[in-house]
């Protein structure tokens, strides 16, 4: 592939990069010159890049920013690709429409029961580092300080067709929401359609959280 990343257009040379975050595969050994290949790739074709393709980038960048050890500089390729389309990269996932669907609108309506006085609810959260946009994100302060819950409420197209397995999307926003230090809490449609009343899923709901809090 390396030697024919000048035969890709942008969208697929852009999934190539995308693939390598998704698999956790950029420190592997003897990818090094096929993420410098598909960068310049990239650049060669920026004028062709559209929204999706920089926000895969985007999160190609929060990748090496959350994975790398400290101080350790970008690849060569990379490096050049954030200098000249960071802002946009960020501006187009940061930007990104969203849309709540009845599903997170029931969700985060049964979680205001469930919070109570010591706790904070807020829809469509953005988080100010990466850009993220989170489903639901609970918060609750202490003198200790604060923990924060990312509640994902994930329906069918979260999902592989017809199946439980999560999309790369969404594992990779899973794992990255975790890397910034929320505890993601995912909410799957399968789970969430048989409970019969809001009792149901009020007590669903402090599971889930109380759960994991506990982890």
């Amino acid at each position: 592939a390396t030697a024919t990343a000048g035969k890709f257009n942008s969208q697929s040379a852009g999934m190539v990069l995308w693939a390598l975050v998704v698999m956790g595969a950029l420190h592997e050994e003897g990818v090094a010159d096929l993420i410098e290949s598909f960068s310049s790739r990239v650049l060669e074709l920026r004028g062709q890049l559209g929204q999706k393709e920089k926000s895969q980038l985007q999160q190609l960048f929060l990748s090496y920013e959350l994975d790398l050890v400290s101080g350790m500089p970008l690849p060569t390729g990379v490096a050049r690709v954030k200098q000249e389309l960071g802002a946009e990269c960020w501006q187009a996932f940061s930007g990104q429409e969203t849309h709540e669907s009845e599903f997170q609108l029931e969700v985060a309506a049964v979680l205001r029961r469930v919070v109570g006085s010591e706790l904070e609810i807020e829809e469509e959260y953005r988080d100010a580092r990466s850009g993220y946009s989170i489903d639901v994100l609970v918060r609750r302060r202490s003198a200790a300080g604060s923990t924060e819950w990312a509640v994902e409420v994930d329906g069918p197209s979260h999902f592989l067709y017809d199946s439980r397995t999560p999309s790369g999307s969404t594992l990779l926003k899973r794992k990255q929401l975790g890397q910034l230090g929320y505890t993601v809490v995912p909410v799957p449609f399968w789970e969430w359609a048989p409970l019969r009343d809001g009792e149901a899923k009020r007590r669903y709901l402090e599971d889930k959280l109380g759960g994991d809090e506990k982890q």
